[in-house]
C-alpha cells in the first residue's frame, strides 16, 4: 500500500513538472527571439546608408571659342568680334571702310594730320593726329572742338536703333592731356545729344599708347535721311593733340538681343 502511494505521489509529481519545465522553455525561447530580433533590427539600422545630397551635373557651359585670326582684314576681324558680342543684323552706318569712315570725320576748330603708320605695329591702316593750337574763343565750351561726320545719307535711322563700334586713340604729346567724349547729334531736338553714349557720357584722357576704344549708343529720334543726324568725338577746349585712327562705326536694331550685346562689349 504504502509503495502504491509513493509511486502515484510520483506520477503526479512528474504531471506537474512537465508542463511547467515545457513553459519555461517556451518563455527562455521567446526573450531569446525578442533579443535576437532587436539585434536584428539594430543591425539593420547601422546598415542603412547615410543621407546624402544627390548628384547633380555641372551646369553646362558654351566651350571656348577659338581666337579670331589675327590676319584677317581690320573689318573682317572686327566683323567676326562684334558678333561674338551677340550683334546681328548691322550694319555701317559712316561709310563703307576704315579709310572713307575716318575721311568723313570732319575737324572743328582743329588741324588734321594724316599719320604715317607702316612702321606701327597696330591692326588698322589709317589715323589722323588733330592738333588743337588755340581756343575759338572764350567760352570754354567742350564742343567748340571737334570732329564730327554725318551718317551715311543713303539710309534711314529708327528710334531704338543701336550705334556700336570701337576706335583707337592715343595722347599726340600736346600743352595738356589729349581728351575726349563721343555724341550723336541732330537737329531733329534743336541739336540736343541723342541719348546716352557707353563711353558713358565722362571725358576719356587716353595715355600715351594707341587705347583701342568701345562705344555704343541709342538713336532716340527717326532721322530720314541718315544724314540729318551726326556723330561727334568732341575734343574739349584746352590746346592739346590726340591720334584718332582704326575707326569702325555699325547700326544695329534696337532689339534685345542687341541691347544684350552691348553688355559684353569690354570697357
Amino acid at each position: 500500500m504504502k509503495m502504491f502511494l509513493r509511486i502515484t505521489a510520483l506520477l503526479l509529481f512528474v504531471a506537474m513538472i512537465v508542463p511547467m519545465a515545457a513553459a519555461c522553455a517556451e518563455k527562455e525561447d521567446s526573450g531569446t527571439t525578442t533579443e535576437a530580433s532587436g539585434t536584428t533590427t539594430a543591425a539593420a539600422e547601422d546598415k542603412t546608408d547615410p543621407v546624402t545630397d544627390p548628384v547633380t551635373d555641372p551646369p553646362p557651359t558654351d566651350p571656348p571659342l577659338d581666337p579670331i585670326d589675327p590676319s584677317l582684314p581690320y573689318y573682317e576681324y572686327l566683323n567676326e568680334e562684334f558678333r561674338r558680342f551677340g550683334f546681328v543684323d548691322g550694319d555701317l552706318i559712316v561709310a563703307d571702310s576704315e579709310e572713307a569712315t575716318l575721311s568723313k570725320f570732319i575737324p572743328k576748330g582743329c588741324t588734321a594730320i594724316a599719320l604715317d603708320l607702316s612702321g606701327e605695329d597696330v591692326p588698322f591702316g589709317f589715323a589722323n593726329r588733330y592738333e588743337i593750337a588755340s581756343l575759338p574763343n572764350p567760352e570754354n565750351e567742350f564742343w567748340q572742338i571737334a570732329i564730327e561726320a554725318k551718317f551715311d545719307e543713303s539710309k534711314t535711322i529708327t528710334t531704338g536703333d543701336i550705334l556700336a563700334g570701337c576706335v583707337y586713340v592715343r595722347d599726340a604729346g600736346g600743352e595738356n592731356p589729349a581728351h575726349f567724349y563721343t555724341a550723336i547729334k541732330t537737329p531733329t531736338d534743336n541739336w540736343g545729344s541723342e541719348g546716352s553714349m557707353g563711353v558713358h557720357d565722362y571725358v576719356l584722357e587716353p595715355g600715351e599708347g594707341w587705347q583701342k576704344i568701345y562705344f555704343y549708343g541709342e538713336f532716340v529720334n527717326d532721322e530720314n535721311p541718315a544724314s540729318t543726324a551726326m556723330f561727334n568725338f568732341f575734343l574739349g577746349y584746352d590746346p592739346h593733340n590726340i591720334e584718332i585712327g582704326g575707326l569702325y562705326v555699325m547700326r544695329y536694331p534696337g532689339t534685345d538681343e542687341n541691347f544684350k550685346a552691348t553688355m559684353k562689349m569690354p570697357y
